[in-house]
């Protein structure tokens, strides 16, 4: 498909130079003349195509001053790669975008031009495939020795924990972890298909990952004293401790699912079974423990004590009683993730099929409120307050857009598909990303189409595609959404 939409791009640039010259003799490296006309303002008449898919070819018709590199084409939010104009025409690649109606806008230097109603139909495409292990209630870790060598997509894996995205060379690397009744992480390189397993100091929660996305950091699933380990690429993944130990009598939760990063690469975050936030500094190798009144461990030290986690005030549709979790799971029940774009964390709490907000305030209290689910048990859509379910919900990623993807790991027989789906929560609004209730392990012909039993995790790389941990089915696989 790229090679013909280069291919396309350069009949786009020919045209330009046709419409441009008025000259019969050929030339070696033929030049655009600029025909933008300055007796005229800046304009925007037409595009073509005026419907298509990421990636393909357009050209924006108009009178434009300047070079292509004072230009700038957003669809919606969405900006586009663009190759060449004559002042007459600019040509470029549709970005990826929301599915539907976009608006199409130009900035060129400090002026915006974005008629009414001048809008691009974008058709999104969705896939699911497996990209790491077999589709099987019975899959099984192999031996740890069989895995070298073994292409990603040829390989047995057992229960599937969690998945994290780091940098590669062309596509991101994937980390796999097992934790709970094993101790294993993978590194999964997508560009040349393999599988590397690497060593761990024990079972490991959901990494999380800087900005610099080329090492990432973990700390101990299990109960105990969890000391805060780091992995980096410039060390071949191999595992270093922080000096930063996070002591048990301070945070006794029974599990730790998963860490975070917020706005600050210093700071580092972590939920455990019972809700209880640490908040760990990286500098200076310190911690904070925030935690509810009901929560707050009885052996905490009072100078790890950060301060406690408040509910916000009633709505019209949250009663106060239901903006705090107060049912835990202490198996693997709670997950928190950070936006950058609503500049806040979201956690997941499976005992409340529910999910939460949570802000950290300037004199260091956390407020949190019910920000979707906590209707009851299942994976209805709808208003993500009066009418969304989720189904024990676990793994949350939040991408570029805002839009959070949920791992609902589901309840029932596997044979059902588990009740497990990805739920989707886009501003107000919560529908179904990937799953359905077939009771047959497959990726099917769409995302909706596909089952899992009891997926547990997910995670986004730098392109926007989703990966998730299958859980009990032994995959890793990629939901794409372009």
């Amino acid at each position: 498909m790229m090679k013909k939409h280069f291919f396309l791009m350069n009949l786009f640039f020919l045209f330009l130079v046709a419409c441009s010259s008025g000259y019969e003799a050929i030339e070696k490296i033929p030049k655009v003349a600029n025909l933008y006309d300055s007796t005229q303002p800046t304009s925007v008449s037409s595009i073509d195509p005026t419907y298509g898919i990421i990636d393909q070819p357009f050209i924006l018709y108009g009178n434009f001053p300047g070079t292509i590199s004072d230009m700038k084409i957003y669809f919606g939010k969405k900006r586009a790669v663009l190759n060449a104009t004559n002042g007459k025409c600019i040509t470029g690649l549709v970005p990826k975008e929301p599915n539907g109606y976009n608006q199409v806008s130009l900035v060129i230097g400090k002026d915006s031009i974005a008629p009414a109603n001048f809008t691009f139909r974008y058709r999104q495409s969705k896939s699911m495939k497996t990209i790491c292990g077999k589709l099987g209630p019975d899959n099984k870790w192999m031996n740890d020795a069989d895995y070298a060598g073994t292409p990603i997509d040829a390989v047995s894996l057992g229960e599937t924990h969690y998945v994290q995205t780091v940098a590669g060379v062309k596509s991101d690397n994937i980390f796999l972890i097992e934790s709970g009744w094993g101790n294993r992480l993978f590194l999964l390189s997508i560009d040349d298909g393999t599988i590397t397993k690497l060593s761990t100091p024990a079972a490991l929660c959901h990494p999380a990952v800087p900005t610099s996305r080329d090492k990432f950091y973990a700390t101990t699933f299990w109960s105990g004293n969890r000391t805060i380990y780091t992995f980096k690429k410039e060390n071949s993944w191999t595992f270093n401790t922080t000096g930063i130990t996070i002591s048990s009598s301070d945070y006794p939760g029974d599990k730790v699912c998963s860490m975070t990063f917020a706005e600050d690469d210093n700071l580092l975050y972590c939920v455990d079974s019972q809700g209880r936030i640490a908040e760990i500094n990286l500098s200076d190798k310190s911690y904070k423990i925030y935690t509810t009144a009901d929560q707050k461990p009885a052996g905490l030290d009072a100078s790890n004590f950060g301060g406690l986690i408040i509910p916000s005030a009633a709505t019209d549709k949250t009663p106060l009683a239901k903006q705090v979790p107060k049912s835990f799971d202490t198996w693997e029940g709670s997950y928190i993730t950070y936006s950058k774009v609503h500049h806040c964390f979201f956690l997941s709490f499976a005992a409340e099929n529910a999910i939460y907000k949570y802000v950290k305030n300037s004199d260091n209290t956390w407020t949190c409120q019910l920000y979707a689910g906590g209707n009851g048990q299942g994976v209805s859509i709808g208003d993500r307050l009066t009418d969304a379910q989720f189904n024990s919900p676990h793994g949350l990623v939040v991408n570029a857009d805002g839009d959070i993807f949920v791992v609902s790991k589901g309840s029932n027989s596997w044979t059902k598909g588990g009740d497990a789906r990805i739920q989707k929560i886009s501003a107000d609004a919560v529908e179904i990303a990937a799953g359905n209730s077939d009771g047959t392990l497959t990726n099917g012909t769409t995302p909706v189409e596909a089952t899992f039993q009891y997926p547990r995790d997910i995670a986004i790389d730098i392109d926007g595609n989703y990966f998730i941990a299958g859980g009990t089915d032994g995959t890793v696989r990629k939901l794409s959404i372009e």
